[in-house]
């Protein structure tokens, strides 16, 4: 059961949570159940869908809920990193930080940080994009259905890397 049960969790406390900016820091306090694990620690596959999460957690605090329902918009993943520093054991408590750090036209870029007793256990980033029955959704659009005016942060020396490593990547592949 991937994490459906988080997510309709989520789903239904973002009912009652307070909004949230789409540029706002998201936190998830959670814990490392049993099925999370291999072993005795939190396995390297449950990282990347808990990073799904927090993104999740983004949209649905922003009140985006009702406009990716009713145009159809899924989020696409295009690129996923990660590092992992320290493990998580079974049960315990940790939060994940998640935020939307660059943007540009189609892309988001967003950072999450998985920490335990304010202590960084893992650090990911993410480029998604939503995508409906027209194709990828300009991220003015999806901004503008939040209600919000904001304009992207400055590059970030991180992405700016990542996009040449994804340059060199998409090379590759002709």
């Amino acid at each position: 059961m991937r994490l459906r049960l988080r997510l309709l969790l989520l789903t239904i406390a973002s009912v009652f949570r307070a909004r949230l900016s789409i540029t706002a820091e998201n936190v998830l306090n959670l814990r490392v159940l049993p099925n999370d694990v291999d072993i005795r620690a939190l396995s390297s596959d449950r990282y990347l869908p808990l990073m799904d999460l927090g993104r999740i957690n983004i949209a649905l605090r922003a009140g985006l809920l009702r406009a990716l329902v009713r145009n159809r918009w899924i989020p696409l993943v295009r690129v996923a990193a990660i590092r992992f520093r320290h493990p998580l054991r079974i049960f315990e408590k940790f939060q994940l930080r998640s935020r939307a750090i660059y943007w540009d036209d189609e892309w988001i870029w967003t950072e999450h940080h998985f920490e335990r007793n304010g202590r960084t256990i893992a650090r990911g980033l993410t480029k998604v994009a939503f995508v409906g029955p027209g194709g990828i959704v300009p991220v003015a659009k999806i901004i503008a259905e939040a209600g919000e005016r904001v304009v992207s942060p400055s590059l970030p020396s991180l992405v700016a890397e990542v996009q040449r490593v994804e340059e060199h990547i998409r090379e590759g592949q002709k």
